[in-house]
């Protein structure tokens, strides 16, 4: 009797130790499945905003520093938001992944927006996710950077790709995944912020 309690013991240990092994598999598919959903939604977010951005580009400029206002106005943002910042540094929003958007006009005409990633373990994943956006915009922009931030050293370094009339050298149209993870990887980890610059209406036709 005593010998069978013990062997029905050992295999019901056995069947926990295969459920434990089931269990941490299908949690971390989860976790791998929801993240993709967030990246996924973050960029249906991000391109509604700039296809919207873009196309709204002469009220953008008339609303000067009200941008913002003028955005939440027109129905640009699909997600609560709230505007931080301020007149010295500069206003931004966060998204729906707690990175800061802002817009910005150029002296010298151009409209961009910027995207800072903090350093994180998913930061190269969120730039590429965000590249991405970018690219299917590449008619309608005039140009990307792609830049390495660190506060106590300035920009470390920081890559363009032309767009919209681009047919040599570095052209958004014709990056690919195999481009941008290194891309990422290089500019946004080990850094303390990693920024996305996306620019249209610039006074040049075409950026080489």
């Amino acid at each position: 009797m005593n010998k069978e309690n013990g062997r029905s013991m050992v295999e019901m240990l056995g069947v926990l130790a295969i459920i434990g092994v089931l269990s941490a598999g299908a949690l971390a598919g989860y976790l791998k499945a929801m993240t993709q959903h967030k990246l996924n939604k973050n960029a249906q977010e991000i391109g509604y905003l700039l296809s919207v951005a873009i196309y709204n580009n002469d009220k953008l400029k008339n609303a000067s520093s009200n941008m913002y206002a003028e955005l939440n106005a027109l129905g640009a943002y699909t997600w609560p938001t709230e505007l931080k910042g301020n007149p010295q540094e500069g206003y931004y929003i966060l998204d729906t992944l707690q990175n800061e958007i802002g817009f910005e006009h150029f002296a010298d005409g151009g409209t961009a927006i910027r995207i800072h990633i903090p350093m994180s373990e998913f930061a190269v994943k969120v730039c590429a996710n965000y590249i991405n956006v970018f690219k299917s915009f590449a008619d309608d922009l005039d140009m990307i950077y792609v830049s390495n931030f660190n506060f106590t050293e300035g920009i470390r370094s920081h890559i363009r790709f032309a767009g919209k009339g681009c047919t040599t050298g570095k052209c958004l149209k014709d990056i690919t995944n195999a481009d941008i993870v290194p891309l990422c990887t290089t500019h946004c980890v080990n850094s303390e912020f990693c920024g996305l610059y996306a620019i249209w209406d610039y006074p040049t036709t075409t950026v080489q």
